[in-house]
């Protein structure tokens, strides 16, 4: 929780106007009011609070002074009520959030754009989202259109709908490695699938990988705080590969070449392929007699409309796309060649919420967009404005930070100095940014409705928890 400094001091109400003031003004006195001490100008109060005091350039939280006024802090009220119900009363994938509980907003109440709105009617510019699959932002036209669109039809039937045709098609002409789609709820799924569907097409079972392919027991069982959990899927199905390391791609695959199945990885990611790297994976998979699975989940659409395998050049056998598929909504699809991808009929493939239509018309109306527009290249440009200001911001305060990785998806690291490791200043930075109304953890995700204004309030916040990290590295 935010608390007011020194410099604050609380408004007297009477007691008879307690009652008047409503949650509204309770979040705009929060977003807006500024100390005379602080900014050396007089910034009064609205409405009944005027001239009676000010509070703080560092923002009194409508939390605050709703506990003031008896009004309980909703945030918080929402929380105990999750924490008594839910086994994740908090968002697991907020990265190791456990130091930024207290200045993180734990729900959303709207969203517009790249901005969210907690319970408490807080704003933040959301640089998150969702890891990633937000890609238009939030409530975009496009997607809202077509949600009102398809509203009354049928949602889940035993039948397939007509989208679920068009998005394929869609997808293989956007798609170069594409000639059949299957698809799925999550990026799990599509993975999976592909792993089986490998394992099945060359009758082996080791793959090599590189990235993260999912929470699935084939994949996460020798991960996480309690690997080895579920016998039978150690090590040896699998091994990790070196990014941007033929020469130890080659002696793996030479050690594994009697039963390599696949090999599985994320052509760009927090680092990129250098010059010949994809083409030389590709020379490598032939050679073995293995197939070669892209996971695109998020190189697709916001590296390119037609993913990372059109900007390489390089086509994969089999293709895991998903997050930005529907802009948000649960969706992910793998594709292929025609004849690898026959053997999904072979493998045990289907779920519940397969051919769910909703999801499915937005992902109609986003692809038609991702066709039309070149959202990919908008959504790089406004990623490397964030990758300058991070840099900038870096090097003012001293710091060696860089944004590393796509400008669509940008790591925000630092340089471990002393007892401070690339950790322990992320959540610094992380604190300092939430406190100052922006969301990035470590990953910074752009959107196209990212804006000028948002990048600007972007700006001071990252100013001040480079700022903030600085002040709390050991002194030479």
């Amino acid at each position: 929780m935010w608390e007011l400094p020194a410099c604050a001091s609380l408004p007297t109400v009477p007691e008879g106007r307690k009652k008047r003031i409503d949650p509204e003004t309770l979040s705009r006195v929060g977003r807006t009011r500024e100390c005379d001490r602080c900014s050396g100008r007089r910034n009064p109060f609205p409405l009944d609070f005027r001239n009676d005091s000010a509070v703080t350039r560092h923002r009194m939280l409508p939390s605050t002074l709703g506990r003031w006024l008896g009004r309980e802090d909703r945030e918080q009220a929402l929380r105990r009520r999750a924490e008594a119900v839910l086994a994740q009363p908090w968002a697991p994938f907020l990265w190791n959030n456990e130091p930024l509980r207290d200045v993180m907003p734990w729900y959303f109440a709207r969203g517009e754009g790249a901005r969210l709105w907690d319970e408490n009617g807080r704003e933040f510019i959301d640089l998150e989202l969702g890891v990633g699959p937000t890609l238009l932002g939030h409530n975009h036209p496009v997607v809202r259109e077509a949600l009102l669109q398809h509203a009354g039809a049928p949602i889940v039937t035993s039948l397939l709908h007509r989208y679920e045709v068009e998005v394929a098609e869609l997808l293989t002409s956007l798609f170069p490695g594409a000639e059949r789609v299957v698809f799925g709820k999550n990026g799990s799924d599509a993975c999976t699938a592909a792993a089986r569907v490998a394992r099945a097409a060359t009758g082996r079972n080791f793959i090599l990988c590189h990235g993260f392919h999912g929470y699935h027991d084939w994949f996460a069982a020798d991960m996480g705080p309690l690997p080895g959990m579920v016998p039978g899927f150690a090590g040896y199905t699998k091994q990790f590969l070196p990014f941007n390391d033929v020469a130890a791609l080659e002696a793996l695959a030479d050690e594994h070449s009697h039963d390599l199945a696949a090999i599985m990885m994320e052509p760009a990611y927090r680092h990129l392929p250098q010059e010949g790297y994809l083409q030389a994976v590709r020379r490598i998979a032939d050679k073995h007699g293995a197939l070669l699975i892209f996971d695109e989940m998020i190189t697709a659409f916001r590296m390119h409309r037609g993913g990372a395998q059109t900007v390489y050049g390089v086509t994969p056998d089999l293709t895991c796309a998903g997050k930005s598929l529907a802009n948000g909504l649960p969706l992910s699809a793998l594709m292929g060649r025609k004849d690898v991808m026959e053997y999904v009929n072979k493998i045990f493939y289907g779920m519940t919420f397969q051919h769910d239509s909703v999801a499915l018309a937005v992902s109609r109306a986003c692809l038609h967009y991702y066709r039309d527009h070149d959202v990919a290249g908008d959504v790089r440009r406004k990623g490397e404005k964030l990758r300058k200001i991070f840099n900038d911001a870096s090097a003012a305060a001293g710091l060696t930070g860089r944004g590393v990785g796509l400008a669509a998806r940008m790591d925000l690291d630092f340089t471990p100095v002393g007892h401070l490791g690339l950790h322990e200043q992320r959540i610094i930075f992380a604190r300092e940014t939430i406190k100052r109304g922006v969301l990035p953890v470590r990953v910074a995700f752009p959107c196209e409705m990212l804006t000028d204004a948002d990048l600007d309030k972007v700006q001071r916040a990252f100013t001040h928890g480079c700022q903030k990290v600085a002040r709390a590295l050991p002194r030479a």
